[in-house]
Formats: C-alpha cells, sequence, structure tokens
C-alpha cells in the first residue's frame, strides 16, 4: 500500500483544493434540497440555486450540468440510500418469517408499501424524478433504471424462492412478473395527475393492482 509522509494514503489530509470542492458541492445539495422542497422542481431554477449556495451559475455549472442533475443529486441519492434499507429490512424479514405462499407475497407488498412511503414524503419531486427518466437522453435515466432494476431483481428472487419451495407456481416467469410489479409502481405515479387521485391513495391503487400480478401465483 502506498504511503504519504509515513501514514496510509487512504488516511491522508484533504487538499485544500479537493476541500473547498467538497463544500462547494455541500452548499450546492443544500440548496437545491432547500428550493426543491419550497418551489418544486419545475417552479426552480438553477440561478436560484446558484444564489442560494453563494455561487456564480458558472461554477454551478461546472459541478452539475442541468437541472436534471440536481434532481439526480438530491432526489436520486435519496432514491439509492431508500432502496437500499427496503432491501436490506426485507432480508431481515426473510430470514425470521414463516414460510408460506401469504409470507411471499407480503414481503414483495412490503417492498411497495415502503417505495409508497418514500414517495408520500415528496410527492411532487418524486414524481418529476420518474417522469425525467422517461425523457429522452435525460441525466436520470440511467441512475432510475438502475434503480428500478435493483427493485425488480428483489422482487424476482423473492417469487423464485417461493417457487422453490413449492408455494409459487413453478411455470411462472419470475423476471416477468416483477417488472410488471415495478411497472404498476411507476405508472400509478405517473396517472395520478392525469386521474386526480389523490398522493394518499398510491399504496392502495398499487396493492390492489400487485394482488392481480401475485394472487393467481399461489399454488392452490
Amino acid at each position: 500500500m502506498s504511503k504519504v509522509k509515513g501514514r496510509d494514503a487512504k488516511s491522508a489530509p484533504i487538499g485544500l483544493r479537493e476541500k473547498s470542492r467538497r463544500e462547494t458541492l455541500g452548499r450546492i445539495r443544500a440548496a437545491a434540497v432547500e428550493l426543491l422542497a419550497e418551489r418544486g422542481y419545475d417552479q426552480m431554477t438553477t440561478r436560484e440555486v446558484a444564489e442560494r449556495a453563494e455561487v456564480g451559475e458558472a461554477t454551478l455549472f461546472r459541478y452539475v450540468n442541468s437541472k436534471q442533475q440536481l434532481l439526480l443529486l438530491v432526489v436520486g441519492d435519496k432514491m439509492d440510500e431508500h432502496i437500499d434499507t427496503i432491501i436490506g429490512e426485507d432480508t431481515r424479514t426473510a430470514k425470521g418469517g414463516p414460510a408460506d405462499a401469504g409470507s411471499f407475497l407480503q414481503r414483495i407488498h412490503g417492498l411497495y408499501k415502503a417505495r409508497a412511503d418514500f414517495y408520500l414524503g415528496d410527492p411532487e419531486n418524486v414524481t418529476s424524478y420518474v417522469q425525467n427518466a422517461f425523457v429522452a437522453g435525460s441525466d436520470l435515466g440511467a441512475k432510475n433504471i438502475a434503480q428500478g432494476d435493483r427493485v425488480i431483481e428483489r422482487v424476482a428472487l423473492i417469487i423464485r424462492e417461493g417457487q422453490a419451495l413449492g408455494h409459487l407456481l413453478a411455470s411462472v416467469d419470475a423476471q416477468v412478473v416483477a417488472q410488471n410489479c415495478q411497472g404498476i409502481y411507476v405508472h400509478e405515479i405517473l396517472r395520478r395527475s392525469v386521474r386526480g387521485f389523490s398522493h394518499e391513495s398510491l399504496e392502495e391503487r398499487v396493492r390492489a393492482r400487485l394482488d392481480a400480478q401475485l394472487l393467481p401465483l399461489v399454488r392452490p
């Protein structure tokens, strides 16, 4: 391992330039968090973020190249943490819970209840995050898809575990069902405003559609 003045490079002090960079990025992130909460993604401007962070707009664009990347910086990072949490919670549930058909379906419902709770914490900005992932050339697209894929893989894993134990139909493609479950969640977020649904109804709407996917998997 390389050394820096007798100490591991890993523990070497941060240089002044890097310290300044991190502090500036921290101010930009904090400003974006505040303005997203106050004004929402659609109304917030990069100029406002720069002013709140006490940097020039040209400096702001050395750290992020678009307003979309500000959304990625704030909501995208929170989404990563959220998915880490729900996967960890499901892992603990799997170790301590009963092994019957209902328990596997409940684990999937638990994942999407937690996802609905995350949405309710910041519905307008989470909606903007999901919407912008579908814009051609979006900065958010790759990250959002990777996050969705993590949830899909977890749901597919749960289904395969149930199939292996004989509780769920083995003839069903677990990956396709998991993709459908994720598609339901995204669709219900995107159609809320068009249909005039309340934010609070997301969990109920998702659960009803998940049941239509999952209940037929239970072996008679």
